[in-house]
């Protein structure tokens, strides 16, 4: 069982990724801004780490990678967004981060979904 340390400030994405590592039988913690999961990654049982790249308190990405990578010291480091581009790419292509995952996650989804289903106007349901 793995320590995975999850960064976003959106509590919904951090909140589905948590229940996936519960599921997959490891521990999840999460951070919310920056700050928080930088020290989060103090933690020496954290093994690996999931960040957004933008968050309330983040540097520009360069500065946010290496600020992630020094306090990682090695472990695997995963990053999410909603703004996959070209440079992040390179970033996982280079091996700087493991990898990275482009948003919405299927929690997005399904959450769209369910407010649009449940929105005003919406009939009541048969009974």
């Amino acid at each position: 069982m793995a320590k995975i340390l999850i960064i976003d400030d959106d509590e919904a994405v951090r909140d589905y990724l948590a229940t996936l590592v519960t599921r997959l039988h490891h521990e999840a913690c999460k951070a919310s801004t920056c700050a928080e999961g930088l020290a989060g990654l103090a933690d020496p049982a954290v093994q690996v780490v999931i960040a957004d790249i933008y968050l309330p308190d983040s540097p520009p990405l360069n500065d946010w990678v290496d600020q992630l990578k020094r306090a990682a010291a090695g472990r695997p480091i995963i990053l999410i967004t909603g703004e996959p581009s070209e440079a992040l790419a390179a970033k996982a292509q280079r091996g700087e981060v493991m990898a990275f995952l482009s948003k919405p996650f299927e929690l997005a989804f399904i959450k769209g979904l369910l407010a649009r289903a449940t929105g005003p106007g919406t009939p009541p349901a048969a009974v």
